[in-house]
């Protein structure tokens, strides 16, 4: 995938038996005929070699030289140039975006941890639901299903929530949460069956609104 176009180049495939500081004097030729070089910056170590980043002045010169450049023979080589995966540090120092490397890795470490946990909560939300949705058969809901602490709720309005649920049960002994696995299917869970029970009692046929009336069965 491409990176994010932004004033800083990224070049490959260059001579590395060009000395340094004659190499990067060319790339600034080069690059000074598309816009204002603002840096060159070569890095040779013993696995890094034939690679360069220029920055010039705007995103919009990076882009013509880019355009221009690509496959330039330089030095017997074709240059190879697309856009950098990140702005070099003079230019984030000039535009105050710069963050020392120290501080980006326990930011990147912090965001890291923070997704992580964010996917494992969705992960866990999405097994509860799954748990929540109602049996084969038990969409509307069974008469003769024996009592338990779990009341099923067929039929809601569109617009009734897990919330407007918890307002209504809560006021009896026991309650522990009211849940919608899906739209106009609810779940009412207490302590025990008693108390399932009594709550069933009190709020079966229930008028949640002019022409719905809630519905309660005992849940599986």
């Amino acid at each position: 995938m491409s990176n994010l176009p932004q004033r800083t180049l990224y070049l490959n495939n260059l001579n590395s038996s060009i000395k340094k500081p004659l190499m990067q004097k060319a790339i600034k030729t080069l690059f000074s005929s598309h816009g204002q070089v603002i840096a060159v910056d070569i890095v040779r170590t013993k696995h890094l070699r034939g690679q360069a980043w220029v920055t010039l002045g705007t995103q919009a010169e990076a882009t013509e030289a880019m355009s221009k450049l690509q496959g330039f023979m330089l030095f017997d080589k074709p240059v190879r140039c697309q856009y950098a995966k990140e702005s070099n540090d003079r230019v984030s120092k000039s535009e105050g975006t710069f963050v020392p490397k120290d501080v980006k890795e326990k930011r990147d470490k912090k965001r890291r941890e923070r997704l992580e946990k964010e996917a494992a909560a969705a992960e866990e939300t999405a097994k509860r639901q799954k748990a929540e949705e109602p049996a084969t058969g038990e969409t509307l809901g069974d008469p003769n299903a024996p009592p338990s602490a779990r009341l099923f709720c067929p039929s809601l309005p569109l617009e009734c929530t897990a919330e407007m649920l918890s307002v209504l049960f809560s006021p009896y002994p026991g309650f522990v949460r009211a849940s919608l696995p899906r739209s106009g299917v609810g779940f009412v869970e207490y302590l025990d069956e008693n108390q399932a029970t009594e709550a069933k009692k009190a709020l079966d046929g229930f008028k949640l609104t002019p022409t719905d009336s809630l519905s309660l069965f005992y849940g599986k």
